[in-house]
């Protein structure tokens, strides 16, 4: 205990506890989760967002790493699962409640923070809606658009199968302990697709990480060394879809992209 018996953060797991109450406040409104609901919640740390969750009538399970934090959250009782251990280590998969939304929630690290998101977009069947707090950089990163400067394979991968909406940016004084970055809402909202588009997509984010892997150069070229045994070949693709064969990757709209990964390659 720090000399205020509040719990001192672990620097390894990449804490930063939250002491602005407008922030679990915006995630609340955000997931607008209802009785009925299920919200898993990513390292609930202290329980500061926590017990807002719970009030919203929604069964909450919790995924925590630090065991640490079982006498904070042990005040909650039976109105909370918890799940000790690295949710990038888990399956969880398998907990996902049937004929519920599913919400998901957290303050993610900043060391692992595009790492979790990644997992949970990717997750079959997909949550109904996904709420963060993470680094600044990172959430406008995931929000990014195509031809802009921030836009990656972390923008591609969010965009492909969902809408990322950005929310409040706050400041390092919103945290205990203060870090050196600014943190900012990231809202996303998965879009509804059947199996044969999920896979068009997951096919896309294929091509698109060789392409963006070397952004500045082109798209074409790429995709010829990567993928060479593609039927029909990536000339006559880029020729029946009417693209430049001096495009780069970074450029190209999402659903062009898309349509060049409809045929095997």
């Amino acid at each position: 205990m720090t000399s205020d018996g509040t719990l001192p953060a672990k620097k390894s797991l990449g804490q930063n506890f939250c002491t602005d109450a407008r922030l679990p406040a915006e995630i609340v409104r955000r997931l607008a989760a209802e009785p009925g609901d299920a919200i898993w919640e990513i390292g609930p740390g202290t329980g500061a967002l926590t017990e807002q969750l719970i009030a919203t009538g929604a069964a909450v399970s919790a995924f925590e790493i630090d065991t640490r934090m079982g006498d904070e959250l042990a005040r909650f009782g039976d109105k909370i699962t918890i799940h000790w251990g690295d949710v990038l280590e888990m399956d969880p998969s398998p907990l996902i409640p049937p004929g519920k939304r599913l919400l998901v929630t957290g303050n993610l690290p900043y060391y692992c923070g595009t790492a979790i998101l990644r997992k949970l977009l990717m997750m079959r069947p997909q949550p109904d809606k996904l709420v963060f707090l993470l680094q600044d950089e990172v959430a406008r990163k995931a929000a990014a658009k195509p031809a802009t400067e921030a836009y990656g394979f972390l923008s591609a991968q969010v965009r492909l199968f969902a809408e990322p909406v950005l929310g409040t940016r706050f400041s390092p004084a919103s945290f205990r302990p203060s870090p050196k970055v600014y943190s900012t809402i990231l809202e996303l909202r998965p879009l509804k697709l059947d199996s044969a588009e999920s896979e068009r997509r997951e096919n896309a984010l294929k091509l698109l990480s060789v392409m963006l892997g070397s952004r500045r150069k082109m798209a074409l070229p790429l995709l010829r060394h990567a993928f060479p045994k593609a039927k029909p070949s990536w000339d006559d693709r880029f020729i029946a879809l009417d693209i430049s064969t001096k495009i780069r990757g970074e450029t190209l709209p999402l659903e062009t992209v898309i349509s060049l990964a409809a045929q095997p390659f």
